[in-house]
């Protein structure tokens, strides 16, 4: 049997949200004014995909941040490496998963319709992008050409030439569990995602201006209706 899940938020202008979550179908939201169901239209215009795709990259910013307000929590010192090994991989799991979800905001998404570019970040912050970027890159998705990470391979030999011993092969890794001190990830991720919101809130306008408010208000209410 599949069960699906509610959940409702209650918004500070009169508005309920009662999201609907069903297994292989995914969310379906209600929405309600001061108590009374509110007719709904789902958009499909490329104007609303943009509006949708400025949301899911304000997310994306919100979760980097999240991570990354993690990570000062738990606060990293240079020996937790040998001292505190478990602390360190959720570190580096966390740090890896901010730089993931970064680097999304930057490159084509299947199902997105827009990606940030280079020059929508403000120039203070653009040194601090590039860097990101990098690590994104070479540590968290590929194994590129930077040294953010190195392995030496070692044949220990038997301090005896005499010994007949096996020659053992031990391996020297360095990779980063997270890179924060000379970079200001967070306050480049704060700084992307208030811009993003204001992109956000202007496409919507324009949504507004070029798609609803010109076909009239009887228009969506018969189309509301329709989709029922």
């Amino acid at each position: 049997m599949t069960l699906s899940t509610k959940t409702k938020k209650v918004m500070s202008d009169g508005w309920t949200i009662i999201e609907t979550y069903i297994p292989d179908k995914g969310l379906e939201n209600e929405y309600y004014y001061e108590g009374k169901k509110a007719p709904s239209v789902k958009m499909t215009d490329k104007i609303s995909e943009q509006y949708a795709a400025y949301t899911l990259i304000d997310k994306d910013l919100r979760s980097v941040i999240f991570w990354l307000n993690k990570i000062e929590e738990l606060e990293p010192e240079p020996l937790d490496r040998v001292k505190n090994p478990d602390k360190m991989n959720l570190i580096k799991g966390l740090f890896v998963a901010a730089l993931t979800f970064y680097g999304k905001c930057f490159t084509s998404c299947e199902g997105r319709k827009v990606k940030l570019e280079r020059d929508f970040i403000d120039e203070e912050h653009r040194e601090t992008h590039d860097r990101i970027m990098k690590l994104r890159h070479n540590f968290a998705a590929h194994s590129g050409a930077e040294n953010f990470e190195e392995v030496k391979v070692s044949l220990a030999l038997h301090p005896s030439k005499k010994s007949d011993m096996k020659p053992q092969l031990y391996t020297e890794l360095i990779q980063p569990d997270y890179i924060a001190d000379e970079l200001e990830f967070n306050a480049l991720a704060e700084s992307l995602k208030e811009k993003v919101f204001d992109k956000r809130t202007s496409v919507g306008e324009t949504v507004f201006e070029k798609i609803v408010i010109p076909k009239g208000k009887m228009y969506w209410y018969k189309k509301a209706k329709a989709n029922k």
